[in-house]
């Protein structure tokens, strides 16, 4: 592509939170997909970002938010919508000085695409007319909603009907599961394509299992989510005692920004809640073992190929593996409840060279999900969403 095509391509991309540091399984997302777009065009971001993102406990957004072009970003409303009609969700990711920034540029030098993170952060671009609307699904909010906010049932209804609008109304939506794509499709006409979730796989050397002496357990995420939380309670309470039995010295590693108050009451003398790091690369590469107990969710885990790609031995629910290729016994152990998980780190432990081969077999599943070529198939996407909307 020549620099004067590049030059003419402007995308606008709109996030309902801060996409940065990219150091979430949404915001890597975000960051890896924009870096890929950006190859093709300049990227400028639209966010509704929140205090606690700004704070310096949630690290250095400088960074990940340098690849934009420019960055609009606001903390309030008032908000687009109707309260009552439209979904809070979708409502609050929209300050109406928001749009009207958007408008403005878009005014002055049209935009090529508009891409909206998530279809609840498509309230901005939503009524825009002759260019192309991407939605990127980071999951079915919806059904991940009803699961685990079973009582505001009004509310649930709400986000089902705007997304269902906004998958209708979008030129492409991608989803991150085959299952989340098959949603899309049941309530669109139009193209929907899975672009999973990916890892860099060349900033993460592979260290086999039989390499690692450290006796430690190892849960990555954003720890105020409250699948997270439970999920490293969980491993303290119950998991991490089990595994003392046999190994006393074993402890648990919590790696992961803004840890809830009961998520830091976990700490101890074998339990570690680091807080924001400004690279879990340190931790995979030390890990004993990563346990993801995780019983709820919604799209798939971003984490879990990073482990897979460090050569971190990976004990795992169905639902954390959600998303991704993986069979019990030939890349991870499956385990369900915490007396399965803790046997499983014993025996991975164990038996090295078993541990060592599961393994080699994750890292070469990594590398067919590294984001180099997810995001070039998202960009290629984006572009092909472009050249048809110039056709009509």
């Amino acid at each position: 592509m020549g620099p004067a095509l590049h030059a003419a391509r402007r995308f606008a991309l709109f996030a309902p939170y801060l996409p940065a540091p990219a150091n979430t399984g949404g915001r890597i997302r975000i960051h890896r997909l924009a870096r890929a777009l950006s190859l093709h065009g300049d990227v400028d971001l639209y966010a509704r970002c929140w205090p606690v993102e700004l704070a310096p406990a949630s690290g250095d957004v400088s960074s990940a938010l340098s690849l934009y072009a420019t960055r609009e970003l606001r903390l309030r409303g008032p908000y687009l919508g109707i309260a009552g009609l439209t979904s809070r969700r979708a409502r609050e990711a929209a300050p109406r000085s928001l749009r009207r920034a958007f408008e403005q540029r878009h005014a002055v030098r049209p935009y090529s695409a508009l891409i909206a993170c998530h279809s609840y952060g498509a309230l901005v671009p939503m009524g825009v007319r002759g260019v192309p609307l991407v939605v990127d699904e980071h999951n079915i909010e919806s059904r991940y909603a009803r699961a685990v906010t079973p009582n505001a049932r009004a509310e649930a209804l709400r986000l089902v009907a705007w997304e269902r609008r906004v998958w209708q109304r979008a030129d492409l939506v991608t989803a991150v599961t085959d299952d989340d794509a098959a949603h899309v499709r049941a309530h669109r006409r139009g193209p929907v394509e899975v672009i999973a979730n990916g890892v860099a796989c060349d900033e993460l050397a592979f260290v086999a299992p039989s390499q690692r002496p450290e006796r430690s357990l190892l849960f990555v995420g954003s720890m105020a989510h409250p699948p997270n939380v439970r999920c490293a309670v969980r491993l303290a309470r119950e998991v991490l005692p089990r595994v003392q039995r046999t190994h006393p010295d074993a402890r648990l590693i919590v790696c992961g920004r803004a840890p809830s108050a009961e998520v830091r009451a976990l700490a101890s003398p074998h339990v570690e809640v680091t807080g924001t790091v400004d690279d879990t690369a340190p931790s995979l590469a030390r890990a004993g073992a990563y346990v993801n107990l995780l019983t709820e969710g919604a799209g798939s885990s971003l984490k879990v190929p990073e482990a897979m790609a460090a050569g971190v031995p990976l004990v795992t629910t169905a639902t954390g593996a959600r998303g991704f290729a993986l069979r019990d016994g030939e890349h991870a152990r499956f385990a369900e409840t915490s007396d399965a998980a803790a046997d499983a780190v014993c025996d991975l432990w164990r038996d090295r060279e078993a541990a060592d081969r599961r393994a080699r077999a994750a890292r070469a599943l990594a590398e067919t999900l590294d984001w180099t070529a997810l995001g070039a198939r998202f960009a290629r996407a984006v572009l092909d969403a472009v050249e048809r909307g110039s056709g009509r």
